[in-house]
């Protein structure tokens, strides 16, 4: 009976031993590629330098955050927040915000997904450039005064329909009853003010679009980068990792690094 134990005992180490290089090699591989495809910065539209956590949309996942893909053709650059696409105007890194304008508004303003524009608050919020503003569909003619209010038309079900643009957002319930579509979107007060003074249309006070600031933390991402690794995430685990030259890290790649086999470590287990 004891030599039959031993007999298994040993097949079992000669087996562990025989596999261990074989799952230690492959971890190293799978790091290795993520620490050469995930690049520190890349460029996308007509903007360079952008980085963690954004990537790009030929970019494996594991290059960014879930929230942050953009999808770069020619000179745009575009963002789905919400399930909704937004042209990205401006990107400014220091202070982790963009200017960003409705893809259906830059296209046509009749022509949207009668859809109010809304956050995802757990990665974006509003600044404090921005002002909500009315965008009102197959109205009834509207004769109440309003300083910054302003008519269009729009083909809606085959025929010519009153529409109305006003800033700031109407509040008044009778008005808005008396349109059947009231969409309430957010544009910058600079270009409100440029409105109402007459420098402006109603099309480009809306394609200069509105302000977000991401509320990712950064500061894990440069302490990665300061120590020669590359930013990424891991979804297995929904949390930031640091891609190294031997294996990931949470942070940096001075510190102690998570075992081989730990799902912290390994990006392959990300879906």
């Amino acid at each position: 009976m004891s030599s039959y134990i031993f007999r298994i005992s040993l097949f079992i180490l000669m087996f562990s031993q025989l596999q261990f290089p074989l799952v230690f090699s492959g971890y190293v591989n799978v790091s290795l590629e993520a620490y050469s495809k995930c690049s520190a910065s890349f460029s996308c539209g007509i903007f360079t330098g952008i980085g963690y956590p954004f990537w790009r949309n030929d970019q494996p996942d594991y290059c960014g955050h879930p929230g942050f893909k953009l999808d770069c053709q020619g000179e745009r650059a575009t963002i789905d927040i919400n399930s909704q696409k937004y042209d990205i105007n401006e990107i400014y890194h220091e202070s982790q915000v963009l200017r960003i304008a409705k893809t259906d508004f830059m296209l046509n303003i009749c022509r949207v997904s009668f859809i109010n524009s809304t956050l995802d608050f757990n990665l974006f919020e509003y600044t404090l450039s921005d002002q909500n503003a009315s965008l009102l569909y197959d109205c009834d003619h509207l004769t109440e005064e309003q300083p910054r209010k302003r008519e269009f038309t729009c083909p809606i079900n085959n025929r010519s329909s009153e529409c109305y643009f006003t800033v700031p957002a109407i509040s008044s319930d009778e008005l808005s009853r008396r349109c059947k579509i009231s969409l309430l979107i957010p544009v910058l007060e600079i270009f409100a003010d440029h409105f109402t003074n007459y420098l402006m249309t109603i099309d480009q006070v809306i394609k200069e679009g509105f302000e977000v600031r991401w509320i990712i933390d950064q500061e894990r991402c440069r302490d990665c980068h300061s120590s020669g690794g590359k930013c990424g995430y891991n979804r297995t685990i929904n949390d930031f990792t640091c891609f190294c030259s031997h294996q990931p890290s949470p942070r940096t790649c001075f510190r102690t690094q998570p075992p081989a086999n730990s799902a912290a470590a390994n990006p392959s287990t990300a879906p």
